[in-house]
């Protein structure tokens, strides 16, 4: 179905989702016929979409052509706000998250959690919202996706170019 689409020529195409090496290779081939693709992969994280194409048998010099950026998301529940009430976390959860105790004024970070009221259902949570990382392609990321480096080399590649990790994306809506 996805052939019988690129014969209408359209300007930009929609793939539900990426499973298998011959829709890879077809949505690969639209991209670089100058078609605007998206897609989804399911992946860790947007680094690890990459390394997934290469394992699909998709040539390494055809994804760093055809790929613009990669974006990973997940949805994160909300904490109510109805119910949620402040609190000072303790030092395993501030070391676990890597913040240093020095967020506010009086020293402590604060944090909320909800404690649940019927607005939530008792949950503490009401909502969702995404956290995401994205990874734009440059001539760096493109030449270590040719040399088929790890997710881990292109994720830290992309860091010190810049790039918020799922869990800075995270941290920035708790704080």
């Amino acid at each position: 179905t996805l052939r019988s689409i690129l014969r209408q020529d359209p300007d930009i195409i929609m793939v539900g989702e990426i499973r298998d090496s011959e829709t890879a290779q077809i949505a690969v081939q639209a991209a670089l016929t100058g078609h605007l693709v998206f897609s989804t992969l399911h992946t860790n994280d947007a680094a690890s979409a990459l390394t997934r194409l290469i394992d699909m048998d998709i040539e390494t010099f055809l994804i760093s052509s055809s790929v613009i950026g990669v974006i990973a998301q997940r949805l994160v529940r909300v904490i109510c706000e109805k119910c949620k009430e402040e609190y000072i976390p303790g030092k395993g959860v501030l070391s676990k998250l890597n913040i240093k105790d020095n967020s506010s004024d009086d020293g402590k970070v604060k944090l909320y959690k909800g404690i649940g009221c019927s607005f939530c259902k008792n949950t503490g949570y009401y909502g969702r919202t995404s956290i995401y990382e994205l990874i734009v392609l440059d001539e760096e990321i493109g030449e270590l996706i040719i040399s088929k480096a790890s997710s881990n080399v292109i994720k830290d590649t992309a860091i010190k170019k810049g790039m918020k990790t799922l869990k800075d994306s995270g941290l920035e809506k708790v704080m």
